[in-house]
């Protein structure tokens, strides 16, 4: 009985043997992978440590990240995979790949918020800057119109200098514009009825006229100063009478008793055909209205 059950004694350490090998393989795995959890278990714990000093940009969040992963080691006996692996196995070996996989989801989300951010600003700023050079295009052209509008006023005034300059060079300029002559009998310095219809016809309109004087020159036949005296007196009858008879003010008429001299020609810058002024007996007054542009 002895060599019967010899070969089944061999059988049956040899299948115990080969059940204790995956047992011994389990326990070195498990065995490592608790070293490889407690050497990796550091790393984790630093990276909040490092990401507060990186978060002035993406780029260095993305680089504050923890040490790369190495490739699993070969596991005992049956290497690379153990088809005896357990849970706690498998949960070691996908923790670190889960924990690395959750921080670059995490960094992701950090640039993503960073560039959308820096983005927003962008846009802020962009939107800023054209409100800025529309508000500056405005003011321009206000400004260009401020500048066209001075510089036709600025046009329109050398225009009114220009024109009150040139009336200014003519208030002394003054034309003869119409001459009356009247005659006097001898006796004493009076107006008779057909010189006063003269002068009426002669001065119609003239109070409402500007820019006229009115020169008065009276001549008389006498000589020395008894005829100045007396032609002053015939300029003074005249005067007179323009004044209650057709308001003229004083400050338009001018009188010259010029005694016995000669009379000027009528008219001679205007009509040299005129005839030339005569003395009469009593005495002769010559009447001038002079204009100026200043009337018209």
């Amino acid at each position: 009985m002895s060599r019967h059950y010899t070969p089944a004694i061999f059988a049956a350490s040899a299948l115990a043997a080969l059940l204790a090998l995956p047992l011994a393989a389990q326990t070195t795995q498990t065995t490592q992978s608790q070293q490889s959890q407690s050497a990796t278990t550091p790393q984790t714990s630093q990276q909040p440590a490092a990401q507060p000093a990186s978060s002035a940009t993406p780029a260095a969040q993305a680089t504050a990240s923890g040490a790369p992963l190495t490739p699993p080691v070969r596991q005992g006996f049956w290497g690379r995979m153990n088809p005896f692996a357990r849970k706690k196995y498998v949960e070691g070996q996908l923790a670190p790949i889960r924990d690395r996989t959750n921080e670059l989801d995490g960094l992701t989300a950090a640039n993503a918020k960073s560039i959308s951010d820096v983005d927003a600003r962008s846009k802020e700023g962009i939107a800023a800057a054209n409100d800025q050079a529309k508000q500056a295009a405005s003011t321009a052209d206000q400004a260009a119109q401020q500048v066209q509008q001075d510089s036709q006023q600025a046009a329109q005034l050398n225009d009114q200098v220009g024109t009150v300059n040139s009336k200014l060079g003519s208030i002394d300029q003054y034309q003869v514009a119409q001459t009356a002559e009247l005659h006097f009998k001898p006796g004493p310095a009076k107006l008779n009825q057909t010189a006063q219809q003269q002068l009426d016809q002669f001065l119609s309109g003239l109070d409402n006229q500007k820019g006229y004087v009115v020169e008065v020159t009276a001549f008389s036949t006498r000589k020395g100063h008894a005829g100045v005296a007396a032609s002053q007196d015939l300029a003074d009858t005249v005067v007179r009478y323009m004044v209650l008879n057709h308001n003229l003010p004083l400050y338009r008429i001018y009188t010259m008793g010029m005694g016995n001299a000669t009379p000027a020609q009528m008219n001679q810058s205007a009509d040299a055909t005129a005839p030339t002024t005569r003395h009469t007996a009593g005495g002769t007054v010559e009447i001038k209205i002079l204009k100026n542009s200043l009337s018209q």
